[in-house]
């Protein structure tokens, strides 16, 4: 089968109603011995199993697992993986969460957290022969720097340590990070992947032997997807190409728009030409994403514009069809220390933008008309 799908999968249909949509298996045991293979619905569900084997398709590896949310999955990729007097490398502009949890908890127990300033260069300067795992995101969140996977994968090779990549802003669609050498591909399913903004989730993917003793630690913690959200995974990754391409090219004409407007000092987006991170976006990615991040000048009231916004909806997430803002300062990264938002490059008046499938001219005027309405004269 071609490495790049054309989505949908076809669904393993149910053989006794021959449904079209793969049915909602509400139900939290199943008949012994009959169901031997699906005990209880904690441990594997039909509904999520489908789920999983969906995304192995889509992240072209041996194996999935899905949990009940985006941390889930890479809390328990962190404690199956890694043991006390293993050293975990991490760049600080991952996920505000993700660097607490790694920083915060993982520490905790023994296990030996090394954070870098943000970079490629950094990250592989920071990986010596103590390194048992480095976690990076592929596009990171929130300024959207590229990630090289495949020089950190040669690195962690030689040593033998696990990379795991967080796919969740670019997608597979726009990168196979398993493609690339990378041990785990880990996502957000709340994000793109279901694209509607209506579920919980999260993934991780790659070898048989790893994703075996990842499902073990998840059946005991209990952070498993249940079957509805599931459901709702499997429909909105039926559209998932279309929406992704489509929400990828708004996004780079709102970039090239955002660039040339009043009151705006700087644009992240790494399909700019003059981005710094735009050779290797070219190398890497099939799309460069459909984040778009910018800051606003010191004359406009941040609060202000995001209010005064009418197509776009201030929200504390991304990737759904209709687009969305936030301001990490506030959001996303509002638990991190001022010092570790200084490192990142999070400013107060920084703008996450995630662009919908929605004709991009009503975002770039609804962004000019707030604007207008939050400049101090």
């Amino acid at each position: 089968m071609s490495k790049d799908l054309q989505f949908p999968i076809r669904d393993n249909f149910d053989k006794n109603a021959h449904s079209v949509n793969f049915p909602i298996y509400a139900t939290t045991a199943y008949r012994s011995p009959e169901g031997d293979h699906f005990r209880y619905s904690r441990e594997m569900n039909p509904t999520v199993e489908e789920l999983a084997r969906q995304m192995g398709i889509l992240e072209n590896a041996e194996n999935t697992v899905c949990f009940s949310s985006g941390m889930g999955a890479i809390s328990t990729v962190f404690l199956s993986l890694i043991r006390p007097g293993d050293r975990l490398v991490l760049p600080v502009d991952v996920f505000g969460r993700t660097y607490t949890f790694a920083r915060d908890f993982m520490s905790k127990y023994g296990i030996d957290v090394k954070t870098t300033d943000p970079g490629t260069e950094k990250v592989i300067d920071a990986i010596d022969g103590k390194t048992r795992m480095v976690f990076v995101e592929s596009v990171s969140n929130p300024l959207l720097r590229v990630y090289d996977i495949p020089r950190i994968a040669e690195i962690t090779r030689q040593i033998g340590a696990i990379l795991i990549v967080d796919d969740t802003i670019i997608t597979p669609i726009g990168q196979r990070a398993l493609e690339l050498n990378a041990d785990l591909a880990v996502n957000s399913l709340s994000k793109f992947i279901g694209g509607h903004n209506a579920a919980i989730g999260g993934s991780a993917s790659g070898s048989a032997r790893m994703i075996e003793e990842i499902d073990a630690l998840r059946r005991s913690l209990g952070a498993s997807m249940d079957p509805f959200s599931a459901f709702l995974f499997l429909q909105g990754m039926k559209t998932l190409k279309i929406r992704v391409e489509t929400s990828s090219q708004h996004a780079a004409k709102i970039a090239e728009e955002l660039m040339a407007m009043d009151h705006i000092t700087r644009v992240y987006y790494p399909g700019i030409s003059d981005n710094e991170h735009h050779d290797l976006a070219k190398r890497l990615l099939k799309n460069y994403g459909a984040v778009v991040s910018f800051v606003l000048d010191e004359n406009v009231e941040v609060q202000k514009f995001m209010s005064s916004l009418e197509a776009i909806t201030p929200a504390n997430t991304m990737g759904g069809v209709s687009t969305l803002i936030s301001n990490p300062q506030t959001m996303s990264h509002r638990n991190l220390s001022d010092a570790d938002r200084k490192r990142i490059g999070i400013t107060p008046s920084l703008m996450r933008l995630s662009v919908g499938i929605e004709d991009p001219s009503f975002v770039i005027e609804d962004i000019r008309d707030a604007l207008r309405k939050s400049t101090i004269q």
